[in-house]
């Protein structure tokens, strides 16, 4: 009978036949199951990476406040207050916009009565669709200056009660708010004004001591 018949296996051969037996399939099952782990988890951070994409840009697209009052539709027809809308506008922008802090409180009652005037006067006005995009965008720089100032008039009257308790009614950060917004748009239509620049923000106001013996103000 041909020797080639006759296979005596030595210990070494036995050994790696019960590697590849145990080993082989473990790797494969490891393989396999790493596969689909990886499956699992894929979907879950692709789907987590949009949406903080998503809240990246929607944060990106800041949404400003909503005006007083919104300017009149753009006029179809003239007569139109083009002229007098951009002559009224431009004169109390640079009137306000001069790197000063915006005059606001109970000490500036008359500048605040000034720009509420002009303010309303503004909205009233028939804006040809042309420069209606612009007009707007000045409605909106006023708007929010006025409402900053409005607020301000609050706060400064809740800052000056003798009161252990901070209502907090109107805050500081409340008015931060607005001049962002204001700051927001006048960057915006600032190349129209090379000689103007954006007012300073008022001064936050301590509040007033209150001690033992003191009736606080509620």
């Amino acid at each position: 009978m041909p020797p080639f018949l006759f296979f005596h296996p030595t210990n070494q051969d036995v050994l790696n036949g019960v590697i590849m037996q145990t080993v082989l399939p473990t790797t494969f099952c490891f393989i396999q199951s790493y596969v689909i782990f990886m499956r699992q988890i894929t979907i879950p951070i692709i789907l987590v990476l949009i949406i903080l994409s998503g809240a990246h840009a929607g944060a990106s697209m800041a949404i400003l406040p909503q005006v007083q009052l919104p300017l009149a539709p753009p006029a179809e027809n003239p007569p139109f207050d083009d002229e007098a809308f951009f002559n009224l506008s431009n004169f109390t922008i640079t009137h306000i916009c001069n790197k000063e802090t915006l005059p606001v409180g109970r000490m500036n009652t008359a500048f605040y009565d000034s720009l509420a005037a002009t303010y309303y006067s503004l909205i009233r006005m028939n804006v040809s669709e042309e420069n209606y995009p612009k007009a707007e965008k000045i409605i909106s720089f006023l708007s929010y200056t006025l409402t900053l100032a409005e607020q301000y008039s609050d706060y400064e009257k809740e800052k000056e009660k003798f009161s252990p308790v901070d209502m907090g009614l109107t805050s500081y950060e409340d008015l931060e708010l607005w001049y962002d917004a204001a700051f927001g748009v006048w960057k915006t239509i600032s190349p129209g004004y090379p000689d103007a620049r954006m007012y300073g923000m008022p001064s936050a106001i301590e509040p007033k001591t209150w001690t033992v013996g003191q009736f606080p103000v509620v």
